[in-house]
Formats: structure tokens, C-alpha cells, sequence
């Protein structure tokens, strides 16, 4: 059996996409900030800064790191209209759980079960993925690096995670109730 390469590479790529384009941002965060901070801000911080312990230069690049991935699930929602021509039935699946409303079509409508269901998958694996990192920096800052404000500013990043997985399975909740009731007829 020969497998085309190219086309198995395309299906991971648009498979990939599709993940980064629907998945919660609890589950981004929890994707991009451990890879982020092991691959990116720990070398680029001893790159500068060769006489730091391992342990302040991960928590420098650990809080370094956090805030792309904000700007990355924002850069996300800002280009909403490319988002739409890219995956037109993901970006109507985002809009009517960021909006709280049912959509009319009924394709999309058929596949919004689905969605909530792998959001609020997305979103119980994340939450425990980021608070465990989270734990873990402010143990680091506690007792490895003697930084009481970074263990604070990691403490608020989980608080504002948990306040996150809330909102965000408040609205998933709410949306799947609103598509057991019965559509009205027209």
C-alpha cells in the first residue's frame, strides 16, 4: 500500500488547523505555554543572561512566555473575517457559543452538540494542565528561587484560568440548553 506523504502531511496540517482554530483557550494555553517556555524563553532568556540559575531563568521565561498566549487566542478573534472564509461552519460554531444564540443553519446547528461537547472537553483538559503548571512555577518561586511576587503573579494567572473554565462552561451550558428546547415554527 503506498501512502502519499504529501497528503498525509496535508490531513495532519488542515487536522492541526482545524484544532488550533476550534479549541478552548484554556487548552491553547495549556498546549503553547509549557513547549513556549521550555523552547523558546528558556534558551532566549540564558541567551541574555548566562548567570541565572535554572530555576529564576525558567520562571523568567515561564512569565515571559504567558502573555503570547492571550495574544495569540485574541489574533485569533480579531481576524474573524479570514476565519470565515478558512472554516466557515468552525467560525458560525464560535460565534454562536461567544454570541450564547442557536444558529439558524441547520448543518451547523446538527454539529453545535458536537462542538460544546469537545469545548467542554477542551476546557476540563486544560484547566488541570494550566493550574498544574501554575502549582508547580509557584512551588519553583516559593521554595527554588525565593520570588514571592512571581508566585503571585502566577497565582492570579491560575485564578483568572479557573475564572475562565467557569465563564466558558457557564455559556457552553447555557447554549446546550437552549438547543433541547424546541425551535419555533415558522
Amino acid at each position: 500500500m503506498d501512502v502519499d506523504s504529501a497528503t498525509v502531511r496535508a490531513g495532519v496540517s488542515q487536522r492541526w488547523r482545524s484544532f488550533l482554530g476550534r479549541a478552548p483557550g484554556l487548552q491553547l494555553m495549556a498546549v503553547y505555554w509549557v513547549p513556549m517556555t521550555l523552547l523558546i524563553g528558556l534558551p532566549v532568556g540564558w541567551l541574555f543572561d548566562r548567570e541565572e540559575s535554572l530555576v529564576e531563568a525558567v520562571l523568567d521565561a515561564a512569565l515571559g512566555v504567558v502573555w503570547a498566549v492571550p495574544s495569540i487566542y485574541l489574533s485569533q478573534r480579531i481576524v474573524g473575517e479570514a476565519g470565515a472564509r478558512r472554516d466557515p461552519e468552525g467560525y458560525a460554531l464560535r460565534q454562536a457559543l461567544r454570541e450564547g444564540t442557536v444558529p439558524a443553519d441547520d448543518r451547523v446547528r446538527a454539529e453545535l452538540p458536537g462542538y460544546l461537547a469537545g469545548q467542554r472537553r477542551g476546557t476540563w483538559v486544560g484547566l488541570p494542565v494550566v493550574l498544574g503548571t501554575c502549582l508547580g512555577l509557584i512551588l519553583l518561586a516559593l521554595l527554588g528561587g525565593d520570588r514571592e511576587g512571581a508566585a503571585v503573579i502566577i497565582s492570579v494567572i491560575a485564578a483568572v484560568s479557573v475564572a475562565v473554565a467557569v465563564h466558558t462552561l457557564n455559556r457552553i451550558r447555557r447554549l446546550a440548553s437552549l438547543l433541547t428546547t424546541p425551535r419555533p415554527r415558522e
